[in-house]
């Protein structure tokens, strides 16, 4: 997989940039008690499929509806008709996010945003980030690339305001 930008996640301006959410992000967000903070700072959209295998459409998620075929490729077939980003924990629904040319984040990438963007203070971050450790199953290397992000965002002491393009 190519290393993606983080720079429409991280962009700073609320509710424009349309997110197509997997299961797996929701059950990851609902577990950190994180899923309504995302909802309102990004707009998020899921498939019907999503939502059966969740068990509840989570307050605030457009749904489109659903298809035939497999959750994970609808999910992203419909992120493509829709320009959207793709939140994921799946290296299936990932992979095929990228060669359809879309940006792709996971959870760990997702809490990082909130906090570059000034949604979340530094000790909330770290909080959450040490949660997601205890139950997030990520390889060393997408560990390594979040650590990577986190020491610049300190280092810049980055915060992007909510006006930056």
């Amino acid at each position: 997989m190519r290393e993606v930008s983080t720079r429409s996640l991280f962009s700073g301006k609320s509710g424009n940039l349309l997110c197509l959410i997997d299961t797996s992000t929701l059950i990851y967000l609902d577990k950190l008690a994180l899923l309504d903070r995302v909802v309102a700072v990004f707009s998020v959209a899921t498939i019907a499929e999503v939502t059966r295998e969740f068990g509840r459409t989570p307050k605030g998620v457009a749904i489109y509806p659903a298809g035939e075929g497999s959750t994970d490729r609808l999910l992203v077939k419909q992120a493509v008709r829709c320009h959207a980003v793709v939140f994921s924990e799946d290296k299936k629904v990932l992979r095929h996010a990228d060669r359809c040319g879309l940006e792709y984040y996971n959870t760990l990438m997702i809490v990082l945003a909130l906090y570059a963007r000034g949604e979340i203070d530094g000790n909330s971050c770290a909080s959450l980030l040490g949660r997601l450790e205890n139950f997030a199953r990520y390889g060393e290397n997408v560990w390594a690339f979040g650590r990577r992000v986190l020491a610049e965002l300190y280092r810049k002491n980055e915060r992007l305001s909510p006006d930056i393009g």
